[in-house]
């Protein structure tokens, strides 16, 4: 599975022991984060246009459609389909700990079409 890394900050949020969120504040307009159980797992990318997504066929573009460009029902939906809790974004917010903020590097998997099968196959020879 092709992957890439991202430069972001995290902050710790009251309330929420040692979880760190990551927000994820200098991605670009086309560009997501997918979240499995709250943790940043997937990354996303459109093309500059909005037309197409890297690596994945248009069927994502035909369910964006229908859901009236709801990209987190999009997702969600998907998620679901595989068994799996994916949103494009964390529950994991709150008021933030002063002092907390800190770089790191997150490595994330690049959702295409083939990780999709990749991950079908996983959770069906579990």
């Amino acid at each position: 599975m092709e992957k890439i890394t991202l430069e972001t900050e995290s902050y710790l949020v009251d309330g929420k022991e040692n979880e760190r969120f990551f927000p994820f504040l200098e991605l670009e307009f086309n560009e997501n984060v997918i979240y499995e159980n709250d943790v940043p797992k997937y990354y996303l990318s459109f093309s500059d246009d909005l037309n197409s997504v890297y690596g994945i066929g248009n069927w994502i573009m035909s369910d964006l459609e229908q859901k009236g460009h709801k990209l987190r029902e999009v997702i969600i939906e998907l998620g679901n389909k595989l068994d799996l809790k994916w949103d494009i974004f964390s529950s994991n917010v709150g008021k933030q700990i002063d002092g907390s903020w800190k770089t790191e590097k997150i490595e994330l998997i690049i959702l295409t079409d083939k990780t999709i099968e990749k991950i079908k196959t996983h959770y069906n020879n579990v």
